[in-house]
């Protein structure tokens, strides 16, 4: 696939887009062909203009019936550009056009929210940009052999944790089913986990709030923050500058009496803070499908505390023909 592929264009709407844009960073990480994601519904203004053969638009949608995401195929396509679907769905449309067709394999999906379908398309998405990276000698045998071994053994390590994070996590429900708004912060991959965390507290529990990148909290959104709103923050594995400076805007939202809630997944404490979600630990790659977890059970836990079935969200579908 990546001989010859100038430029990678991840397409998908809600929650697909997200799961495309969180493996982006993977891909420029260690795939080294530019990768971009891009909602399916902008695709046609922004990218279509500057399209051109030696591209790969990969469409993800759970249905196979997204139209944004079909029309992008469809516009690459007619310039010959290498198509992927990755779908629940090989008898969909967005299937049969395409050139190359991936199955989630992740059964039949009933709830609205597509938690199942997100998790699938991160690993799927996880497994192409390592096998692009094998095949383009950007990363070492031993380093393939590591983040393989490390993805192949996430359900077992996500099923041995689940039970003891999910009782955690509904004893922090009830004391954020009151608050006025919420902000989700996060840096690099989990800059998109956080606005798929954010996503579906909208979602699924009708609860209004925002998501940004970490350092742009600052310029701007901080001047809302007071005693009934509540932050939430992934913590990031790396001690780094992007770490450092998580610490100083949490620290800063604390002084101005904000709600802080992080989540994380090192042996560290972090008692300084409201409330603390601790997930299980893997390959820094591969974090934010253990990350997006604790944002799933969260929407579920104030969910119910607010009577609201999350699978069926009122006013929104599986399919919709935008």
């Amino acid at each position: 696939m990546s001989s010859g592929i100038e430029h990678i264009y991840l397409i998908g709407s809600g929650s697909s887009y997200l799961a495309g844009f969180t493996i982006s960073y993977l891909f420029n990480n260690i795939g080294s062909i530019p990768t971009y994601a891009v909602f399916a519904t902008e695709f046609q203004y922004l990218i279509k203009p500057i399209l051109n053969e030696n591209d790969c638009i990969i469409g993800l949608s759970q249905s196979g019936e997204t139209k944004g995401v079909i029309d992008s195929i469809n516009s690459g396509r007619k310039l010959g550009c290498l198509t992927i679907a990755i779908t629940n769905y090989m008898a969909s449309n967005l299937a049969k056009i395409s050139d190359i067709s991936l199955h989630l394999q992740c059964s039949i999906e009933n709830s609205v929210l597509s938690t199942k379908t997100y998790i699938s398309e991160l690993v799927i998405l996880s497994i192409l940009s390592l096998e692009i990276a094998k095949i383009k000698k950007r990363i070492t045998d031993n380093e393939y052999n590591t983040i393989w071994e490390d993805l192949t053994s996430l359900p077992k390590n996500i099923q041995t944790h689940l039970s003891k994070l999910h009782r955690e996590i509904k004893s922090i429900s009830k004391n954020l089913k009151t608050i006025e708004f919420c902000f989700y912060l996060g840096s690099g991959a989990d800059y998109p986990t956080v606005m798929e965390g954010c996503l579906k507290l909208k979602e699924g529990a009708r609860f209004i709030g925002h998501a940004y990148p970490t350092s742009e909290f600052s310029h701007g959104p901080l001047t809302i923050v007071g005693p009934n709103i509540c932050v939430i923050s992934i913590i990031p594995q790396e001690n780094d500058k992007k770490k450092q400076n998580i610490f100083k805007i949490l620290k800063r939202i604390k002084d101005l009496n904000g709600i802080v809630l992080v989540l994380y997944s090192s042996n560290e404490i972090y008692d300084q803070f409201d409330f603390k979600i601790k997930v299980p630990t893997t390959n820094q790659y591969l974090q934010p499908i253990n990350s997006v977890i604790g944002f799933q059970l969260l929407t579920l836990e104030i969910a119910r505390l607010r009577g609201i079935n999350c699978d069926t969200p009122r006013y929104l579908t599986k399919i919709t023909d935008m």
